[in-house]
């Protein structure tokens, strides 16, 4: 009996395609399991999701799968599972999710390359071929090129269709092979001799939250809990029940929301675990993450770390799934394919049966609140911190130091201290702008303001690296140009040098540590004490390694506040509180909003008080936790196209509006990217389901390039 495949492909669709299985490869044919198949002339790599004997539909041909890439599936059912529940939830490809699962050498290219036949040859003597006919014919005379090198070096429009009309000729010959990878093995580890220790780091206030979560536990049964407490609170939570996982004989997943912070946390692992400890992140040489791949996939690890994307890694007897930092922005992606790894872990734990912990000293405002609601939160209260904090109200001119800043960094300078400074805003001014007429240079391709650069008199698209020299003379009108808005970190760097001449000073942005190199090397000098004031982006905050300062100051927090996103308020409560963390004894802070609340709670490390302000706000603009909004994004060159697109979906969703609002169609708010403009339609239900089945049936019938982020 004829055996069918339903097969998803790693592209931008969300639907399976169906193929017959040969007979002769019926007997490998497995849910989970890599296919090659056709499709249209290329050849792909899929992922069998089911099989049937019934032929699906009568009156259609069904194209052969070509072959079957595994003995045993690479996904088991349990992933499928999970990977199609997130799929549906951030409306992504599933396809596109089970790609980003496997290291990319596992995914099989097909590689074209064209070929000049005599025919082609004889084409060339004549005088009624096309300029672009004739590119092409003429470079193929030296060999065989791929069409991928055609395109990078003739850069000619519809290559393509150019081509295969060639081959119609022909002229050409079109051939495609199957790059295939060789099968490797996970390099084997020296297991690690374990450290015995004696735990001193649980106080009464730990071990009280470490009761009532076991006492939740169920073997087999899903158990989320969010643990709000200081870092060296959690580690102790953390580590307790890690060594309880592995004693059962079970596996751990802890993701953290940054690859830096990885390399510590695997050190220690390896340290107390004896190096059963495997690490995922997309950094990796394309060796080291096929070997801990295979490592994680034969069972080898105990316990795998790593950002976001460790999410997928496919660890098997999974009991515990740890989200560090969870209130870490890091953790959503963005780009296709979409997803956010908190909710994704929230929906493995479940697949998998096992216990979830989010771990934050100030978690994001819906998870705290549906953990209040659900009765999985633990406060572990910490210790009283000893940092002095003072909040000053910049009243000088732009760019300049308070007078308090100015005294206190003396003074540290006069007793060897280091001091740390952050300002998130590199350049050294925002924009220019002419005083007369108002001009304001921009980027051409994505009509935003372009920064100024000193350090090399050059003015800057911080989205595309679109640059170009200074310019001190307005194009418009002719007078110079001598304005500057939006003081940056060269700012700050120009004014403390001339403040302290003899002060030892760096800074730390992505101007100046563009390389890993670059980076180690200004955090080993500051370590030393070969740095005397070190001013940092929030690049500098994100340093796993940085060490602490006596004194920390921290200017204009509240760029972020400006942010047209309903999390600014939380996301300038965590970046301020980074920043404050490097700070062992002294936090002075200068802003132009002293009293705003997100600024007095994070200056006070009054998380809930924060939280309390907030989520009033949450619940007067009915923005999540109290709904579930998706921000839909379309893109593309032609601005009419694009609205005439906004206002097709707009159409089909009026009719269907019934318990759904919808702010737009507007032009987004963000800038144009890269030549890419945006129109942008926000939607808000109460009912998640309400919302799902508008955007599967209203948008993506709409052939448009989009996307789409949802929270909740």
């Amino acid at each position: 009996m004829t055996l069918y495949a339903e097969v998803v492909l790693p592209l931008p669709v969300h639907h399976a395609f169906t193929y017959r299985v040969p007979s002769s490869l019926q007997d490998r044919a497995a849910r989970g399991s890599r296919v090659l198949v056709p499709f249209k002339q290329r050849t792909l790599t899929g992922f069998i999701i089911k099989l049937r004997r019934r032929k699906p539909s009568r009156g259609l041909e069904f194209r052969d799968v070509l072959d079957i890439l595994d003995e045993r599936p690479v996904f088991s059912p349990s992933f499928l599972a999970f990977t199609q529940k997130l799929s549906a939830f951030f409306h992504s490809s599933w396809g596109e999710i089970l790609y980003a699962s496997l290291p990319p050498s596992f995914l099989l290219q097909t590689e074209t390359r064209v070929l000049l036949r005599e025919e082609g040859k004889k084409a060339l003597e004549q005088s009624s071929l096309s300029q672009d006919e004739m590119m092409v014919l003429s470079t193929l005379q030296k060999r065989e090129y791929s069409v991928l090198f055609l395109k990078r070096s003739l850069k000619i429009k519809n290559l393509s269709s150019l081509i295969k009309g060639l081959e119609k000729k022909g002229w050409v010959e079109v051939l495609r092979t199957v790059k295939r990878e060789k099968a490797r093995r996970a390099t084997r580890q020296k297991a690690l001799p374990e450290q015995l220790e004696i735990d001193f780091s649980m106080d009464r206030a730990s071990r009280h939250a470490v009761d009532t979560m076991a006492q939740k536990l169920k073997e087999g049964h899903f158990s989320p809990f969010c643990l709000h407490a200081s870092s060296d609170k959690r580690e102790a939570v953390y580590f307790h029940f890690i060594k309880k996982v592995l004693e059962r004989k079970k596996r751990v997943l802890f993701l953290v929301p940054e690859i830096s912070l990885t390399e510590d946390l695997v050190e220690k692992f390896e340290t107390r675990l004896g190096g059963k400890v495997a690490c995922l992140h997309s950094r990796l040489a394309e060796n080291k993450k096929i070997s801990e791949w295979v490592r994680i996939k034969q069972g080898e690890v105990d316990v795998v770390v790593g950002p976001r994307s460790a999410l997928f890694s496919p660890v098997d007897k999974l009991d515990l799934i740890i989200v560090e930092e969870e209130h870490d922005e890091s953790y959503y992606q963005s780009e296709a394919p979409s997803y956010d790894a908190r909710r994704g872990a929230w929906l493995r734990a479940q697949e998998e049966g096992c216990a979830l912990i989010f771990g934050s000293a100030h978690p994001t405002v819906e998870t705290f609140y549906r953990a209040k609601r659900g009765s999985y939160l633990q406060s572990v209260s910490g210790r009283i911190r000893k940092t002095k904090v003072a909040v000053l109200e910049e009243r000088t001119a732009s760019g300049k130091l308070h007078s308090i800043i100015k005294q206190r960094i003396a003074e540290k300078l006069c007793g060897k201290e280091p001091v740390l400074m952050f300002i998130n805003r590199r350049g050294y001014a925002s924009f220019l702008f002419c005083s007369r007429c108002q001009y304001i240079p921009r980027c051409p391709r994505c009509d935003v303001s372009l920064n100024y650069h000193r350090r090399e008199e050059k003015l800057v698209c911080h989205y595309c690296d679109y640059s170009l020299s200074r310019i001190f003379e307005c194009p418009r009108c002719g007078s110079k140009i001598i304005s500057r808005k939006g003081p940056g970190i060269e700012v700050i760097e120009e004014e403390i040098t001339k403040s302290f001449p003899k002060g030892r000073i760096e800074s730390f942005d992505k101007d100046v540590a563009r390389t890993k190199t670059d980076r180690s090397k200004i955090l080993d000098d500051y370590s030393k004490g070969r740095i005397d004031i070190l001013i940092g982006t929030q690049l500098l905050a994100h340093q796993a390694n940085l060490a602490p300062a006596s004194l920390v100051v921290v200017l204009y927090p509240e760029i972020t506040l400006s942010l047209s996103d309903f999390k600014a308020n939380q996301k300038t409560f965590n970046d301020l509180r980074q920043m404050m963390s490097f700070a062992s004894e002294e936090v002075l802070v200068q802003t132009s909003f002293p009293r705003h609340f997100t600024i007095q709670t994070a200056a006070g490390d009054d998380y809930l008080s924060f939280y309390n302000q907030e989520i009033k706000f949450r619940r007067l603009m009915n923005y999540p936790p109290f709904c579930t909004m998706a921000e839909i994004l379309f893109q593309g060159e032609n601005i009419r196209n694009l609205a005439k697109k906004s206002r097709e979906f707009y159409a089909l969703i009026k009719s269907r509006v019934d318990g759904v609002e919808i702010l737009g169609p507007a032009l987004a708010s963000g800038p144009r990217l890269r030549g890419q403009r945006g129109i942008q339609i926000i939607l808000k239900a109460k009912r998640r389901k309400r919302m799902d089945d508008l955007i599967k049936n209203a948008l993506l019938p709409i052939k448009v390039r989009r996307a789409l982020w949802i929270y909740e």
